[in-house]
């Protein structure tokens, strides 16, 4: 794209309206131009097939049911274990993390599902990597929100048994 020169002199107003009064018109070609090649680029970078299956859909379901499936089994053992130590005398932190630490067996089960059902969406190399940091983000959010809930969890169980 070439503007050409005004003889105008650069202060007058006169340039910078001849100035902005071209620009558009050479940007506006660009532009035309670009829109259908972002349209081609967003059609050939598309992560999902152009036909899913039935089988495919109920399949990727299944492995959703899954993952959240082992979450909540997660959760029920952290609670259940936090259940037990309440009844301790430990803080409410401590009993939170030994919680969570006798069940870390079941958090990972819960963290290779979650990356299982991510890695079937995926077909690229790039998106295998982005299911492994999104399983580590899972895992990590699911250890850290359990330990929030577990440390209040104790404190109310305690509060309802008399023992504050």
């Amino acid at each position: 794209m070439s503007f050409q020169k005004s003889n105008v002199q650069p202060d007058s107003r006169l340039s910078n309206l001849h100035a902005a009064v071209q620009r558009p018109r050479g940007w506006r070609r660009a532009g035309a131009l670009a829109m259908p090649l972002a349209a081609l680029l967003l059609a050939a970078c598309a992560s999902q097939p152009a036909v899913e299956t039935a089988e495919a859909k109920q399949e990727s379901a299944q492995m959703n049911a899954g993952w959240q499936a082992e979450r909540a089994k997660y959760m029920d053992c952290v609670q259940d274990r936090a259940t037990d130590g309440a009844k301790g005398k430990g803080t409410s932190k401590e009993v939170a993390a030994g919680a969570i630490d006798a069940c870390k067996g079941q958090l990972k089960v819960m963290h290779d599902a979650f990356q299982s059902y991510l890695s079937a969406q995926m077909s690229s190399a790039h998106g295998q990597t982005s299911a492994r940091q999104a399983a580590e983000r899972v895992t990590t959010d699911t250890r850290e929100k359990a330990r929030t809930y577990l440390t209040r969890y104790v404190e109310v169980e305690r509060y309802k048994a008399g023992q504050h």
